[in-house]
């Protein structure tokens, strides 16, 4: 077990006990919570949350998370013996039915209701995904080491308005969430966007669109395109229909499961010319992805793009306004300037789903 203390303050109002679990790492956290709600639907609720103790796990060296949670309960105690945990919640990545959850890429499983008779504290399991979405209101906007605000094409920041804000998360999956405020206080809901059939707008993404639904003899969804599949699979169009030489990284790249093939093509965008044009064409579907749902959304208050592949090709993002350009194109005159009022961030923050976690037990436990 990996610990960091982040903090030794416990005066907090509740005490949680957040976990997110992934195929490579389970992190578990004791998050505390002062009470108050947003001021306005405009506000983040940036101040209500705070990491004290953050523990590691890795997923592959565990066999389920109930030791953990007892190993992670008797470290803050050997600081605060008086510590009482109010909440627990854990996010997975995987389906949850009924408080339970069978993780996608682990060979065990998390019962919400085996922790509870385990520890003694009410528990809730959710999707991680869901996680960061009930994430999303803790974020502070206007700081730079959890946001990053990417600004109109014509350099302006739109300020977030209305109760509405929207997700997307491109990984090893595509994510798609929303956000909807009431009486001061943020609900996330699910979504299957990702799923959603791919548009394609111009000859090359009609002609990758052709390749990979070939490859799969079916009509290929969004995520096959925008995620780490996608830049898989912009890759292995490349190689298949550009005639691309293959040397130098490219080789490397190639001898590499498709798993592995998006780190490395991102890593190396800023030297290979190939793998800045594999990335530019991800950008600008994603930014046209994006686009579309912020017209079914209209998130006012924010859209918000999560995931590491934003995080870490922020620059590739930015670089001429390559996403944004693509967001803000329609073939409608009179919906350019609705997007251009739409604030998109990225979020940088990797304990996201941490908070998130946390703010749900809060949000829908009711306690």
């Amino acid at each position: 077990m990996e610990i960091n203390w982040l903090s030794s303050d416990f005066n907090y109002d509740k005490m949680i006990l957040a976990g997110d679990v992934g195929a490579t790492n389970t992190n578990l956290a004791l998050v505390g919570e002062k009470e108050h709600k947003l001021v306005g639907a405009k506000s983040p609720d940036a101040a209500r949350y705070a990491i004290i103790l953050k523990c590691a796990f890795k997923s592959n060296e565990i066999d389920g998370v109930i030791n953990p949670i007892k190993e992670v309960i008797a470290t803050a105690k050997e600081k605060n013996p008086l510590l009482k945990i109010d909440l627990c919640c854990i996010s997975a990545a995987g389906p949850v039915e009924n408080n339970y959850c069978q993780l996608t890429n682990c060979n065990w499983d998390i019962d919400g209701d085996a922790i509870k008779k385990s520890v003694k504290i009410d528990t809730l399991i959710i999707n991680d995904f869901l996680a960061i979405g009930y994430g999303i209101p803790t974020l502070d906007v206007n700081n730079p080491n959890q946001i990053t605000k990417l600004p109109t094409t014509e350099g302006n920041f739109p300020e977030p308005d209305g109760t509405t804000k929207a997700v997307v998360g491109a990984g090893t999956g595509l994510g798609v969430g929303f956000l909807t405020a009431r009486e001061g206080e943020y609900r996330a809901h699910p979504s299957e966007g990702g799923h959603s059939g791919f548009a394609a707008f111009d000859d090359e993404t009609i002609k990758l669109k052709e390749y990979v639904a070939n490859n799969i003899s079916m009509t290929p969804g969004t995520e096959l395109f925008v995620s780490g599949q996608g830049i898989s699979n912009i890759y292995n169009y490349f190689k298949d229909k550009k005639n691309i030489k293959i040397e130098g990284v490219l080789k490397e790249i190639d001898e590499t499961n498709d798993e592995d093939k998006p780190a490395l093509i991102s890593i190396n965008a800023g030297d290979n010319k190939i793998c800045k044009d594999i990335m530019k064409l991800f950008i600008k579907m994603y930014g046209s992805f994006v686009s579309s749902l912020a017209l079914i959304f209209l998130p006012f208050s924010g859209l918000y793009l999560a995931g590491g592949i934003a995080t870490k090709n922020e620059w590739l993002f930015l670089e001429n306004n390559l996403f944004m350009k693509n967001f803000e194109a329609n073939y409608n005159p009179n919906i350019r300037p609705l997007l251009k009022k739409i604030p998109v961030y990225i979020i940088k923050d990797y304990s996201i789903s941490l908070y998130g976690a946390a703010n749900a037990a809060v949000t829908l436990m009711g306690k």
